[in-house]
């Protein structure tokens, strides 16, 4: 929900050549680079549900490895080791050979 304010401010940014998606990307930017927690909520919670990687999250989350499986765990979330079956082992081998 915009204020008048920032209604004045979008307006007055798009006349000097900036689109609004720009500013937004950029106040998310801001927004998510001084709130750590948040930025590990978001990791857990991408993880969570299979959307991302170990790596990914330690990306998102700004943190280490060690200090991400710690993360999770104090969660409740288990750390993914690989295929779960060997079906999802073949989808993941044809997906890759298909990416060569």
């Amino acid at each position: 929900m915009k204020t008048p304010d920032t209604q004045y401010m979008l307006h007055a940014s798009t006349k000097l050549g900036y689109t609004e998606d720009e500013i937004v990307h950029d106040a998310l930017k801001i927004f998510f680079s001084v709130n750590k927690e948040m930025r590990e909520s978001i990791a857990i919670e991408l993880y969570k549900c299979g959307e991302i990687s170990m790596g990914k999250a330690c990306e998102i989350a700004d943190t280490s490895y060690e200090n991400m499986k710690n993360l999770l765990y104090k969660n409740n979330v288990l750390l993914r080791r690989g295929p779960a079956s060997a079906e999802e082992l073949k989808a993941k081998a044809k997906k890759l050979a298909d990416l060569l």
